[in-house]
């Protein structure tokens, strides 16, 4: 698993939202220096996801659809990133761990993958951000 710098901007997108109302791009990508191209993208696949909202007209722009209360970096990452898995055979079928032979490695990734899961999905984005 590679945390881009997606996951970065998501994260910041939802720090710049924090205060319920709705902010324009400009505002977002100024407070939390997140380049325009990636946040309209961004933004885009949080809407589709549910995370935020957008507003039409002159006063529009975007506000969280969800509280910070009940999002978590897991929520997010796996949202922005195309893959979470840490090893190649962990998103495939590992053509070394058969139901006959398991595969130790294979084993121990997927340990790892639960824990990194497990922590990522431990914290609300509320409590990581102090709000």
């Amino acid at each position: 698993m590679l945390i881009t710098k997606r996951s970065d901007y998501a994260l910041r997108i939802c720090r710049a939202l924090k205060d319920g109302k709705t902010h324009n791009v400009r505002e977002i990508c100024e407070k939390e220096d997140v380049p325009k191209a990636f946040a309209y993208k961004i933004i885009r696949e949080m809407e589709q996801n549910g995370i935020v909202k957008s507003v039409r007209g002159n006063k529009g722009g975007y506000f969280l659809k969800k509280r910070l209360e009940d999002l978590t970096v897991y929520d997010i990452v796996s949202i922005t990133e195309e893959d979470i898995a840490i090893a190649c055979c962990m998103k495939e079928e590992c053509e070394r761990n058969t139901n006959d032979v398991p595969c130790r490695i294979h084993r121990e990734m997927e340990r790892i993958q639960g824990v990194l899961e497990r922590e990522m999905k431990k914290k609300t984005i509320a409590e990581i951000i102090g709000q």
